[in-house]
């Protein structure tokens, strides 16, 4: 893709010869005012006066001619427009595939231990006024840059945000920002230290996470999971990337290690370094020109040395195996289907090992959807680079090209009447509709037609660099510290199992009863009764004991006696000067019975005075 900038009145655009219509246009012009000279010196009063009495019938023509060839240029501008929004299509969807399933693999009980503090395990932050705002310190600066956003040319790096003149400023509030207020508000304001590791150090005794400089950025590696996520699905995209710029079978797309560094690659092949454009084209610009001027530059040798000079960068690398596995698939749609399966299955098996933590199949399976849809866009790009313009339309645009060039200097040497005009007029006119006829041609096929093509490669390098960042952990400031904030202290952390305990003290209304004299005598008449009881039960099993040695006993016509229930109570009524509130509850103690004595029926319940 050629990069530039909107200069005046475009005056910087002309400067450009490699990968240029216009440039490319004038050697039909050319020669087309070589045919205008040649009609107007030699076969002037001979061929034109007496069989072209009007230029009508070349105007004609010529509209027809220019009618065609629009038809062609708009329909490779859908194509090239089409191609652009597929790529991107096709990475949003994987990417969105990539970022969620690493989400849900934060969630899984493996990250216990570095899981930042939750809300909902805080129901009494909903008593207090307490502020989330975020704060910059004076000397911070912002990392949004102009050109982030922008393949032109490089602007210097210019703060979108302004220094703060205080201390301490937030630089937006959900709350009221006035003088009156800020104090009240600054008080109150939930704070805790950012972790900038994401919280990836709290894995480790020493609080921090070094690894030997690798392509993953700042150092630190991520857990196997991550990095086995990140890499399927970079080589997902690099796989498919490959397949959509070389057709040619049997050739090699080759793949490298992505290393992160300052700058992104090249979109713009003449802006590569020296010893990388000598790969694939000729020391001298003029050379390189002429190669473009003839379409030497399209062949299929030209397009190899050229993919080979521009690998595509996978976070990871490429095994021995991968690449065995790959080409021994046969075709480009083959190589594509089976980067992505490796994909779904990867994802789909740690999924029923645990690894998404407890998200619902329902939510799972939606990752899988949009797996889905980015191999949709990825057959959409795929028709464009292997279905050509039809040939027909592309033949018969050809032809009248050729016959424009001849018949536009006839229909110029009617209306101009000095030679020099009508070779302006006459070269004017074949360049524009030859040009147009160009940019048709160059933007058919965009992932093949260099130096007018997608930026592959950059656009992997942005990928892979999305796949680094998702790996960075959770939020800094998602550490907030409850047993410390501005204004006061917070309770512990609670577990979920204390919430529901914790809410219904809130909510409970009740105060309690102190204890006085006629409680403690209604204690002691539960006590009482419950021996009772016990001598009761006592007297029973002896009874049944001994009646009939052992057997069923004349007084009883049922089973033994159960084991009483531990839920009977005894229930007796407080005095009239007690509190209805307040109510003693006594349980029966449970006795001891053989399980192997036999069973009689359950003797009636005696009346306890």
């Amino acid at each position: 893709m050629i990069e530039y900038y909107k200069g005046t009145y475009g005056f910087n655009l002309l400067y450009r010869v490699h990968g240029s219509a216009v440039y490319k246009a004038l050697i039909p012009g050319l020669v087309s005012v070589m045919i205008f000279m040649i009609i107007r010196q030699v076969y002037r009063d001979k061929v034109v006066e007496e069989n072209l009495d009007h230029p009508y019938a070349v105007g004609v023509l010529v509209s027809s001619v220019s009618f065609l060839i629009v038809f062609r240029a708009n329909h490779g501008y859908q194509r090239y427009w089409e191609a652009c929004g597929a790529v991107h299509q096709m990475m949003s969807k994987w990417m969105d595939t990539t970022v969620q399933t690493a989400a849900f693999h934060m969630q899984c009980d493996h990250y216990n231990k570095i899981k930042p503090p939750t809300f909902y395990n805080h129901p009494e932050f909903l008593g207090m006024k307490l502020s989330r705002d975020r704060e910059r310190k004076s000397n911070a600066k912002s990392i949004i840059r102009t050109n982030d956003d922008t393949l032109g040319d490089a602007v210097p790096e210019t703060p979108i945000l302004t220094p703060m003149t205080t201390a301490s400023t937030p630089s937006m509030s959900f709350h009221d920002t006035s003088s009156k207020n800020r104090h009240r508000r600054m008080n109150s304001r939930l704070m805790g230290e950012a972790k900038m590791d994401g919280g990836w150090g709290l894995l480790f005794e020493s609080g921090t996470w070094k690894s030997p400089k690798d392509s993953w950025a700042g150092g630190i590696t991520p857990s196997l999971f991550l990095q086995e996520l990140a890499h399927l699905s970079s080589l997902l995209v690099a796989v498919a990337f490959c397949t959509l710029r070389n057709d040619v079978e049997g050739s090699e797309s080759p793949l490298d290690i992505y290393a992160s560094g300052p700058s992104w690659p090249e979109a713009d092949p003449d802006k590569m370094a020296a010893k990388d454009q000598h790969k694939f084209s000729s020391r001298y610009k003029i050379i390189k020109n002429l190669r473009y001027w003839l379409g030497m530059d399209r062949t299929p040798q030209a397009r190899t040395q050229y993919n080979a000079a521009r690998p595509m960068p996978v976070l990871g690398g490429v095994s021995d195996g991968e690449i065995r596995m790959l080409q021994a698939a046969k075709g480009p749609s083959a190589k594509t289907t089976l980067a992505w399966m490796w994909l779904n299955e990867f994802i789909i098996r740690e999924q029923i090992s645990g690894s998404c933590g407890k998200v619902g199949p329902p939510i799972i399976s939606r990752l899988f959807q949009y797996l889905s849809d980015g191999m949709i866009f990825y057959n959409h790009a795929r028709k464009i680079m292997y279905i050509p313009f039809p040939f027909p339309h592309a033949q018969i645009s050809a032809v009248f090209i050729l016959i424009v060039i001849v018949a536009v200097p006839f229909m110029m040497e009617q209306f101009a009447a000095s030679a020099a005009i009508g070779s302006l007029l006459t070269f004017a006119t074949v360049v524009c509709l030859a040009g147009l006829h160009e940019v048709s041609r160059e933007l058919e096929n965009p992932f093949r037609n260099v130096p007018n093509d997608i930026p592959l490669c950059t656009l992997l390098a942005m990928y892979n660099e999305s796949l680094i960042t998702m790996c960075s952990g959770y939020h800094p400031d998602f550490y907030w510290h409850e047993e410390n904030y501005e204004g006061g202290a917070v309770p512990k952390t609670t577990t979920p199992k204390e919430v529901a305990t914790t809410t219904k003290e809130v909510t409970a209304t009740t105060k309690e009863v102190p204890k006085g004299k006629d409680v403690s005598e209604l204690e002691a008449m539960v006590v009482a009764q419950s021996g009772e009881i016990q001598k009761l039960r006592e007297l029973i099993e002896a009874t049944l004991r001994t009646g009939n040695g052992g057997g069923m006993s004349s007084d009883w016509n049922a089973v033994a006696p159960e084991k009483v229930p531990t839920k009977e109570v005894i229930v007796a009524k407080a005095p009239e000067n007690v509190p209805t509130e307040e109510v003693i509850v006594a349980k029966a103690p449970e006795s001891t019975i053989r399980t192997d004595e036999p069973m009689v029926e359950k003797a009636p319940e005696k009346e306890i005075s």
